[in-house]
């Protein structure tokens, strides 16, 4: 929508090209369970470590074989099939907090490194919806508020959200786990 893009053509420049490369790299998920691997798969593109991986793969290779998948993908769960994708070519770090201030404070300085510093690296949620847990990438950061590339873009397309309201999806427990949802920072191993 015209907010949208006009949030987009504000962000500095780095942004616009973390934007550009998250553009082609992301694609909706296959299947209604797939965020997790939509998301994995995107992440590898956005790296250019892609290969021949599809959503299927990722799913038939790595998260059954493994037990991922248990009522959805948890956070943890997420972090091992990213580590067992990108094969020690990508360092991972886990953000998982129910504190919502020092959840805002870390992700504020992550999305300023991606989106402002244009440092290399993605940032994948692992967040609260109304209808459930879901994982999606963050693609812009712009004025208080967080692109989000969601993988169901039957359900919702890419759109903006205010920080406070990523924040309080990413520190909801995972009554699963018992465990906060949180996010998933990628870098280049060699970073």
């Amino acid at each position: 929508d015209p907010a949208g893009r006009a949030l987009l053509q504000r962000m500095p420049a780095a942004g616009g090209r973390a934007y550009d490369r998250w553009r082609r790299a992301w694609e909706p998920q296959s299947q209604p369970s797939f965020c997790g691997p939509a998301s994995a798969l995107a992440a590898l593109r956005f790296f250019r470590l892609q290969a021949a991986w599809t959503q299927q793969d990722i799913y038939q290779k790595v998260i059954a074989p493994h037990g991922l998948f248990t009522k959805g993908l948890s956070l943890a769960h997420g972090v091992e099939m990213l580590r067992l994708l990108s094969a020690g070519r990508l360092r991972l770090e886990e953000r998982c907090l129910t504190d919502e201030a020092e959840m805002s404070k870390l992700l504020s300085e992550d999305l300023a490194r991606a989106f402002e510093e244009g440092v290399e690296m993605c940032l994948l949620v692992n967040y609260w919806r109304p209808w459930g847990g879901h994982w999606s990438p963050l693609a812009g950061w712009s004025e208080g508020k967080v692109l989000i590339m969601d993988t169901n873009a039957q359900r919702l397309p890419p759109h903006w959200v205010p920080l406070s309201t990523l924040v309080k999806a990413l520190c909801r427990l995972n009554e699963v786990t018992g465990r906060p949802r949180g996010y998933v920072v990628l870098r280049p191993a060699a970073v």
